[in-house]
């Protein structure tokens, strides 16, 4: 797909000449992307898997730790082990909706922590993040957060809903609960992207 191909390069120069990013460049890095699949004419959840597997990546569900909601795998001994060289595992007692946010934050590590980094540029170096259910708090992880909830969360559908959510009914659980159900996510992400783009 050559729009991913370009994202990509886009991404590789960017990361090059500086890894920080703040919080408009991240949402930028994810209306960009939803651009490429015309997500904004449209009237659905945001098609996570079909986005990664646009990166070539493969997504499995698996059993890991309590403390595990996810990994990324690239590169190394991924394709002896997987059969494909670019993974993204979710743990399958995760709730579908988690399930869909973790997908979409570790699709951020590979957008913002592999792409252009000249130590992954052999392909026998593996690189790999964990995402580890209670630690968000470094750069990387706020990052990878921020871009999971501008991707599955896009700003402009984001306020429509809400807004639509809010006509129907006030209540504050009422409303949380259709915006969960419609972008299939988390209630807490819900919670915390109000608090992003509405307040």
């Amino acid at each position: 797909m050559k729009d991913v191909k370009d994202f990509e390069e886009k991404l590789i120069k960017r990361n090059i000449s500086a890894s920080d990013y703040s919080l408009k460049e991240i949402d930028d890095v994810a209306y960009d992307l939803l651009n490429i699949f015309d997500i904004f004419n449209k009237k659905t959840s945001i098609p996570i898997v079909k986005i990664v597997k646009a990166f070539n990546f493969k997504t499995y569900t698996e059993s890991l730790s309590d403390k595990l909601s996810g990994d990324i795998y690239i590169n190394g001994d991924t394709k002896q082990k997987y059969g494909h060289n670019k993974i993204i595992l979710v743990n399958k007692k995760e709730s579908f909706f988690h399930q869909r946010f973790v997908i979409a934050h570790e699709l951020a590590h590979y957008l913002f922590d592999f792409l252009g980094k000249n130590k992954y540029l052999d392909s026998l170096i593996k690189f790999s993040d964990t995402y580890y259910k209670n630690q968000h708090e470094t750069p990387e992880e706020k990052r990878a957060n921020r871009f999971a909830a501008s991707l599955l969360m896009p700003e402009k559908i984001f306020i429509e809903q809400y807004n639509i959510a809010k006509k129907v009914d006030c209540n504050e659980l009422f409303v949380i609960l259709y915006l969960s159900q419609f972008f299939q996510t988390p209630t807490d992400s819900i919670e915390k992207r109000i608090w992003e783009v509405i307040n």
